[in-house]
């Protein structure tokens, strides 16, 4: 009887990616997942239309001389975050999060992908928050972590709220921006974009009693139900029939 012939084993040593070949397939693939997707319709919307009766925010971002702020994320506050114990709050990944990713040079993406890129966040009232951005291989979702200050964000910004409350109305809206005053003091001016360090405007709005307001151009069609889309919308949006 002839001897069979074993399969040829690979070592977990040879099969496993190094650091940096881990970061860079990661990279490829978030910057893979939205460049066939159409720009979000949210992306017209202006800084100064959605914010321009807070002359606090807008003093401030005048005052870091920052670029202007872009929107690069809408979508619906998930239930957890009504925990605040929670430290981190969480954006959904995939082509929803295509315009964060935009957002971010290589080698911040880097390092959002491995120990989180240290992020100053704005709400607002235009108090500022110490994040770091983080991306979460297992979940694939985008978080803004930091125990203490997502406890500060949450009260500061009135979102003590119930669990079931919290996710059926709660929308969030986040803008990017960059000015060198929003580099952390610690960090070496390594920055690899002309307008300096990136920070972010976290913003939110309650559907129940800021749906008035929305025009449909802050909706988009892939974050919100069918209920909330017919709620706000006059008529049925493209690409949907009434029945």
């Amino acid at each position: 009887m002839g001897q069979a012939r074993s399969s040829p084993v690979m070592s977990s040593s040879a099969a496993a990616l190094s650091p940096e070949q881990n970061v860079s397939t990661w990279r490829d693939k978030l910057r893979a997942a939205g460049r066939r997707c159409p720009l979000a319709n949210y992306r017209d919307v202006k800084f100064e239309d959605v914010c321009g009766g807070n002359a606090a925010l807008l003093s401030l971002v005048e005052e870091l001389g920052a670029s202007t702020p872009t929107c690069v994320y809408f979508g619906q506050v998930a239930k957890a975050q009504a925990n605040l114990e929670l430290g981190r709050l969480s954006l959904a990944g995939g082509h929803r999060a295509r315009h964060i990713v935009e957002a971010l040079t290589d080698r911040e993406l880097d390092r959002v992908i491995d120990d989180g890129l240290e992020v100053p966040v704005l709400d607002g009232e235009g108090r500022r928050y110490h994040f770091r951005c983080c991306y979460a291989q297992g979940t694939r979702f985008y978080r803004l972590v930091g125990a203490g200050e997502y406890k500060r964000f949450m009260l500061n910004n009135d979102l003590v709220r119930d669990v079931a409350e919290l996710g059926k109305t709660m929308l969030i809206k986040v803008f990017a921006l960059r000015s060198p005053a929003l580099r952390p003091k610690d960090r070496v001016e390594d920055d690899d974009h002309p307008d300096g360090a990136l920070g972010l405007i976290v913003l939110f709005f309650d559907l129940d009693a800021d749906g008035a307001t929305f025009g449909n151009e802050l909706l988009d069609v892939d974050t919100l139900t069918l209920n909330q889309i017919m709620k706000f919308y006059p008529k049925a949006p493209e690409g949907y029939t009434l029945v």
